[in-house]
């Protein structure tokens, strides 16, 4: 049941990221082509420092579902609600912070891109573009944690999926007609409203939520011991940006934004592997499967480690192409920029790889023991950043990321081996070390194969299928080498959901 749950997930959640993936580079190149690079730096921005609403939830997420496991599994509805409407209320206080930071940031924001953009035009789309985040938070977040928790992410991915095919068609229709970006903005805001009001309704039913149960936050109580940990993730995935904005320009801004919409996209396709698995382990946790989670980690990492090597290592290769040809006619800044591609595109690997560890720590509440590595990891991240910025711009960012991942994966890989599963490091070690090898292989191997030159995005799509073909087979040998025994589970897993069972036969018989 969990593995059919699982694989059901993948397949919806392949299907949402697809959608993120064409829609995701529609917008932006049309906001390039119609506007220019500096309102697509802007508008990049804004975004992010909106995303510090994470820093207000933080924690609440993770420990919510932690708890939710043991009732879902016992379909305890009256704990379940608990809660949930312990959450829900927690949630809502913090949206009413975050208005505050958002009425705030609206005032100082526009003093940032001064030069570029006066007062009222920053501080109007500040505003808008807070819309859909407030909506979401609000109404729909609480019941997120709940359906993820029930490994139910499929009905998320529809719904988000549906949201996003809306807004890209209604907001490309009015570029085209003319109309500004602030007007495409609340158009995109008053779509993303939607979602949110419909999943809170459909959970509320599925799981007959009792609406006026007695909250009581002690269900919820390690959310400060979380919080840290998500205030360190924050700030390593949106530092970046919040660096160039203060020490850089639009145009920096509209470079990394660029480089971080490929990056994302293909990440994109990776992160459907991982819908639901954390929750799975969490149900073992519950039911104390400890030995069934040992295995099913192995098989886990195998996934994860194949996933994000294929997938990146294409993107080192082809990544600076696809840039050329996407940013074809925008002239106001220079675009191609190798270095950063490698070190940025470098730093999410890592950061895929350590998927398997942190769902485990998560999935077993370890949310205190895990917390201080995690101000370390943003430590490193702002100090080395903000000390190469000034001479490296893009570059610098990137590679105090890449530090901080480094050091945060092998942390946490250190503390699941040596806590939870107990077994050698050195798992871990060869699995990063492999991949590193295979990623520089493909490398060495393509440069001695000539490419054609990518002219048009057809030339790129045949150059890319050869670079994967080349990788991919590098990566099935390796497996074959040094994981057979892994494969076979994998196999093994993989029938056990595709296989149909027979229907009985039904023997008739005549009476005498």
């Amino acid at each position: 049941m969990r593995a059919q749950k699982t694989v059901k997930n993948v397949v919806w959640g392949f299907v949402y990221e697809a959608v993120v993936l064409i829609c995701g580079f529609i917008l932006p190149r049309l906001i390039l082509t119609s506007f220019g690079s500096e309102y697509n730096g802007i508008t990049g921005a804004v975004r992010q420092f909106l995303q510090v609403i994470a820093l207000f939830q933080a924690g609440i997420g993770g420990v919510t579902m932690a708890a939710l496991y043991k009732p879902l599994a016992e379909n305890d509805i009256v704990q379940i609600s608990i809660i949930v409407k312990s959450t829900e209320s927690f949630m809502r206080k913090v949206v009413l912070i975050f208005l505050g930071f958002v009425i705030i940031l609206a005032c100082g924001f526009p003093f940032l891109f001064v030069d570029e953009f006066d007062w009222f035009f920053s501080a109007s789309l500040v505003l808008i573009m807070s819309l859909s985040t407030c909506a979401q938070y609000f109404f729909g977040r609480t019941y997120q944690f709940l359906l993820n928790a029930d490994q139910h992410q499929r009905m998320i991915s529809i719904v988000d999926s549906i949201k996003i095919i809306a807004n890209t068609a209604i907001s490309a229709v009015m570029i085209n007609f003319g109309y500004g970006i602030r007007s495409v903005m609340l158009t995109a805001a008053t779509v993303y409203v939607i979602a949110p009001l419909f999943i809170s309704v459909y959970t509320k039913k599925k799981y007959r939520i009792i609406n006026n149960i007695e909250r009581d936050n002690s269900v919820i109580e390690q959310r400060w011991d979380n919080f840290g940990q998500q205030v360190a993730n924050f700030v390593n995935s949106n530092s970046a940006l919040v660096i160039l904005s203060f020490f850089s320009n639009v145009y920096e801004i509209s470079v990394y934004t660029v480089y971080k919409l490929v990056i994302n996209g293909v990440y994109g396709l990776f992160a459907p592997l991982t819908k639901g698995v954390n929750a799975a382990f969490g149900n073992m946790l519950a039911r104390k499967q400890y030995e069934l989670l040992k295995k099913n980690l192995r098989i886990y990492e195998q996934v994860v480690f194949v996933a994000g090597t294929f997938l990146f290592t294409v993107v080192i290769i082809m990544g600076l192409s696809f840039v050329g040809l996407y940013t074809t006619g925008v002239t106001d800044v220079d675009y191609n920029r190798p270095a950063f591609l490698v070190l940025i595109t470098a730093a999410t690997m890592l950061k895929c790889f350590r998927i398997p560890y942190e769902g485990i720590a998560n999935a077993a509440g370890h949310f205190r023991q895990t917390r201080n590595p995690a101000f370390i990891e943003a430590a490193i991240n702002i100090t080395i950043s903000i000390s190469l910025v000034f001479h490296l711009g893009v570059i610098g960012v990137a590679i105090g990321s890449l530090t901080a991942y480094m050091f945060r994966t092998v942390r946490f890989a250190s503390y699941i081996s040596q806590n939870l599963i107990r077994r050698s490091i050195w798992f871990f070690f060869k699995r990063l070390l492999l991949s590193a090898g295979c990623t520089l292989s493909v490398i060495i191997v393509s440069s001695v194969i000539p490419l054609q030159e990518a002219s048009n995005f057809q030339l790129w799509i045949m150059n890319s299928v050869l670079v994967s073909i080349i990788t991919i087979t590098l990566i099935i040998a390796i497996e074959l080498i040094f994981y057979w025994n892994d494969i076979k589970e994998l196999t093994k897993l993989v029938k056990g959901v595709i296989r149909k069972r027979k229907p009985k036969k039904i023997e008739s018989y005549k009476s005498e």
